[in-house]
C-alpha cells in the first residue's frame, strides 16, 4: 500500500509539470467549490480535494476535480493533478470515478 501511495504522489508531481493549475475559490460567480482535506493512511501525505461545478451558458456543465498533495509536517505542497471534463448534466458519476481511482 505505502508503494502504492508513494506512486501516486510521484505521478501527481510529474502531472504538475504538465498542468499546474490549483484552484481555491470558484473562478466564476455561477460556479460552486467543495473542498475536503484527508491524510492519506500510512503517509505522511495530506490531500486536499477541490469539486468544482460551473453552469455555462451553453446548457453543458463544467466539472473540475483538483488534488492537492501536502506533506504532512512541513505543509509545503508537493503536488497537484486537475481533472475536467463537461457535461450535459451532473458532475457526481465523475467526481465518484475521480475519488475511486484516487483512492479519496
Amino acid at each position: 500500500m505505502k508503494k502504492l501511495m508513494m506512486s501516486l504522489v510521484a505521478l501527481a508531481v510529474l502531472s504538475t509539470a504538465a498542468s499546474a493549475k490549483t484552484m481555491e475559490n470558484a473562478s466564476h460567480k455561477n460556479a460552486t467549490a467543495k473542498t475536503s482535506t484527508y491524510r492519506l493512511p500510512n503517509t505522511n501525505t495530506m490531500v486536499k480535494v477541490t469539486e468544482e461545478v460551473t453552469e455555462m451558458q451553453s446548457g453543458l456543465t463544467r466539472c473540475v476535480f483538483v488534488l492537492s498533495f501536502y506533506d504532512y509536517d512541513t505543509a509545503q505542497l508537493v503536488g497537484t493533478h486537475t481533472s475536467e471534463t463537461y457535461t450535459n448534466g451532473g458532475c457526481g458519476s465523475f467526481f465518484r470515478a475521480c475519488r475511486a481511482f484516487w483512492g479519496v
